[in-house]
């Protein structure tokens, strides 16, 4: 590459590429100081971890994330249980005591009648 318009457009690259890898780096070093990372996983990705979101018993077990598709509408319901709920419940929450009804009732441990 030529210069163009008193550019130095190789120069400017080195540049640019340098400051970005020193990016990376501060951040690499800074997540491994604080041990937080900014990492973003899909949840098959994830390995199991200790929870507090196990609505039918009190011990911790480890835990797997489970993503799943839903119509809008159920979304939508779903986001205005939540606004009914103490704060601090999340979405993640009401889908585990969800799928913790359902497979009682799958299992015959609890018996649906048609409201709750």
């Amino acid at each position: 590459m030529g210069s163009k318009n008193n550019w130095n457009a190789d120069a400017m690259k080195g540049t640019l590429i340098s400051d970005m890898e020193n990016e990376v780096l501060d951040g690499i070093r800074k997540t491994a100081t604080d041990g937080q990372g900014g990492e973003k996983h899909q949840p098959s990705a994830i390995s199991p971890q200790t929870s507090d979101i196990s609505p039918q018993t009190s011990e911790k077990e480890p835990t797997k994330g489970v993503q799943t598709y839903i119509p809008i509408s159920q979304y939508m319901r779903l986001s205005n249980q939540k606004l009914t709920r103490p704060k601090g419940t999340t979405l993640a929450i009401l889908a585990a005591e969800a799928i913790a009804l359902w497979l009682d009732v799958q299992e015959g441990k609890v018996k649906v009648s048609a409201t709750i």
